[in-house]
């Protein structure tokens, strides 16, 4: 009686449209009929899907066609695309709209698989296609390849490893940020490990508002810790890239180009990290955000017992000798420091208004209550000011939080953002921007998907708009772009430095892992309550054994900080490697960002560059007779084959009737070794190389 029933749904759902055709996915059985659900997963050898009315059922997977069988796969491992679709559809037609309005006929002429192919490689995963990826699609024949090569490549671990590059630019990810062998590798694969965990963005942002202790307890502290010493600098880049809104000027006096931004907002919005207390060494009655201990006593490190560090350094002078007084004690000292980079909430301590205060509503040294720059307001009764300031800036009503970060991810995927620049905008500007419906439901889709980036980026990359040829004009300042593609951009330096690890090692590289902080994150993971001196003394021990680059390269198996690991810089992902790369390095040449100002990556041409390219030792290795490249191409047979490959493997594209007879002669003329490493080197230094088109 039951498998009669089960095969009666089964019948009435594959004759029978239970859900609106622009949100659902149409599926397919193999006798022709067709049933429109939301796919829900994988159950055995069934199908789960949901119907119109709410009702689950499943269905055997036999019952579908091949394509279909294939494509519940996919989105077992991603989610159903129905909403997805839908929603990139709603996004053309806001777009298409405004471009109408404006005397534009429609969005550009549509990518070529072959473009589409190296564009979305670059712009997903960070790196070109290898000669395999490119054929595999070019020779897909299934209707729907593009969805399903986005979804593959939003799986893959280059999604990840690209993203990170983005926001280490944003939040100016820096591993040796300060002196005295304080590091921050904790923190910056922290960053790594959410965005491989996919976790969503809001809470990404709570979690960094709201850690307590240092980057061993919690590594997302790094985020309140990274300007230490510098708070109204840390204040203000807090504004740029979670409200995008410059706020610094305000620090010394009224916004000069905001009327809605005096000098008072800011102190009282930096109130809300008022009594949020950051110290290496000891403050004494005042730190330096003005943050002043009420009762005048010298304030006591965060997340300790009062006198812990005078009692740990009376057990290194009296049981272990150590000569405080001496400087060879120093990196004792420095270990000290290091644990007491530390976060805590301090209800004694309050912010004050500067002595040279010029602003109205305040005199100077008077406390400051918090209140937000924008409305509504911030709701405290019972929460402490950062949570506070988390509930306030991650609820639906925030106008600012969604937007700032749907219009970061669509400047990702288009090469330019619909409000510029990206960290300061104000409400004029988002009324009267290129395309204010657009940003609007692109700010509603932010929050409606939970704040999933993969998601978020799998909507953008299916519609039509970046699935069309990228206009080589250079968008005007003075005018607004209105989106009919992409523009035309140059690869990030992180990009155009994967891309040759591809060639020059493989798609290895993809799955190579680099440093990623835990030794440093062992020695300072201690509970100050519970932990004996002589324990603490073995992890300085370790400290003083391993300290500077060696502790910065050092991994912890298992957390056994006694016998590490060290990893090495050399064949990685950009992501894997230190942040930043060293001045003078490739990546540093083509443009990455030194991490000292947000969003400060370069994509300027230079001669620097041009000489990299041209003679430098990588593309040596990379296009040398002796090199991968020639060695993955001789296996083809023929002249033509091996310049076809060529052109695959560095531009990803067929060549013309002209540059084939052209690589064919290079072949008869200098052999097939040379002839192939001569003519990488000349697509190498090509100006379509570097170009995202």
């Amino acid at each position: 009686m039951k498998r009669q029933f089960f095969l009666t749904i089964t019948t009435l759902c594959f004759c029978f449209s239970l859900i609106s055709p622009l949100q659902a996915r149409t599926w397919t059985s193999t006798d022709g009929k067709k049933m429109q659900a939301i796919f829900l997963g994988i159950e055995g050898e069934n199908f789960k899907f949901k119907m119109r009315n709410g009702s689950e059922i499943v269905v055997p997977s036999s019952r579908f066609v091949k394509a279909d069988r294939e494509a519940a796969q996919r989105l077992d491992r991603i989610g159903d695309d129905s909403f997805t679709v839908a929603s990139a559809r709603k996004i053309d037609s806001l777009l298409a709209t405004t471009l109408a309005k404006n005397g534009y006929k429609s969005f550009n002429d549509p990518l070529p698989d072959d473009l589409f192919v190296r564009r979305v490689y670059l712009d997903i995963i960070g790196r070109i296609p290898t000669r395999k990826e490119f054929m595999d699609f070019a020779l897909n024949p299934r209707e729907d390849k593009r969805q399903a090569l986005i979804d593959e490549l939003l799986l893959h671990p280059g999604y990840a490893s690209h993203l990170f590059n983005y926001f280490a630019d944003m939040y100016r990810l820096h591993d040796d940020t300060f002196d005295r062998g304080i590091r921050m590798e904790p923190y910056t694969q922290w960053w790594r490990d959410q965005l491989a965990a996919n976790t969503p963005y809001h809470k990404m942002v709570s979690e960094m508002l709201l850690a307590k202790g240092n980057v061993g307890h919690n590594p997302a502290a790094g985020f309140l810790l990274r300007d230490t010493g510098m708070e109204f600098d840390a204040f203000a880049n807090f504004g740029q890239v979670m409200l995008g809104m410059d706020i610094s000027c305000a620090q010394c006096h009224d916004h000069p180009f905001n009327d809605d931004l005096a000098q008072m907002d800011f102190y009282r919005m930096a109130a809300f990290f008022g009594n949020t207390q950051r110290t290496i060494a000891y403050a004494q009655k005042t730190d330096e955000m003005m943050m002043v201990n009420s009762r005048g006593l010298p304030t006591q490190m965060p997340n300790a017992p009062p006198g812990w560090k005078n009692q740990f350094l009376s057990f290194a002078e009296n049981q272990k000798g150590i000569n405080l007084k001496d400087q060879r004690s120093n990196w004792f000292k420095y270990y000290v420091e290091a644990l007491a980079w530390n976060v805590d909430d301090n209800e004694e301590m309050e912010t004050k208004l500067p002595m040279d205060f010029l602003g109205k509503g305040g005199k100077p040294g008077e406390v400051v209550s918090p209140r937000p720059l924008i409305k509504p307001a911030a709701k405290m009764g019972g929460k402490t000011r950062r949570e506070a300031l988390r509930d306030w800036m991650i609820a639906p009503e925030n106008p600012r939080f969604a937007l700032v970060i749907a219009n970061r991810m669509w400047g990702r995927a288009f090469g330019k953002a619909i409000i510029e620049p990206v960290n300061d905008f104000t409400d004029d500007e988002i009324r009267n921007c290129s395309q204010p419906q657009t940003l609007a439901f692109l700010s509603s889709e932010m929050r409606r998907v939970n704040y999933d980036l993969r998601e978020f980026m799998r909507i953008l990359y299916n519609t039509r708009a970046y699935q069309s040829i990228a206009s080589e004009e250079e968008p005007s300042f003075t005018k607004g772009y209105y989106f009919p593609g992409p523009v035309l951009r140059r690869m990030r330096a992180e990009q155009a430095w994967d891309s040759l690890m591809l060639l020059s090692n493989g798609p290895e590289i993809d799955s190579k892992k680099g440093r990623d902080g835990s030794f440093y994150k062992t020695l300072l993971n201690v509970d100050f309550h519970t932990i004996s001196n002589a324990d603490l003394w073995d992890r300085y021990e370790a400290w003083n054994s391993y300290r500077g680059r060696r502790m910065a390269a050092a991994v912890a198996p298992e957390g056994d900080y006694h016998s590490p690991d060290f990893k090495d810089d050399k064949n990685l992902r950009a992501s894997a490697l230190a942040q930043p790369a060293d001045p003078a390095s490739l990546l540093d040449t083509f443009g990455q960002s030194d991490r000292i100002i947000t969003d400060q990556h370069n994509y300027d041409g230079s001669v620097p560059q041009v000489l990299a390219l041209m003679n430098g030792s990588i593309t040596d290795n990379m296009t040398g007779t002796y090199s991968k490249i020639v060695e993955d191409l001789n296996v083809l047979d023929g002249p033509d084959d091996k310049v076809r490959g060529t052109f695959f493997t560095i531009l990803s594209r067929y060549p013309t009737p002209d540059e084939l007879k052209i690589g064919r002669e290079m072949m008869t003329s200098y052999g097939d070794d040379e002839g192939i490493s001569d003519l990488a080197w000349a697509l190498m230094n090509s100006p379509e190389f570097l170009y995202i088109q």
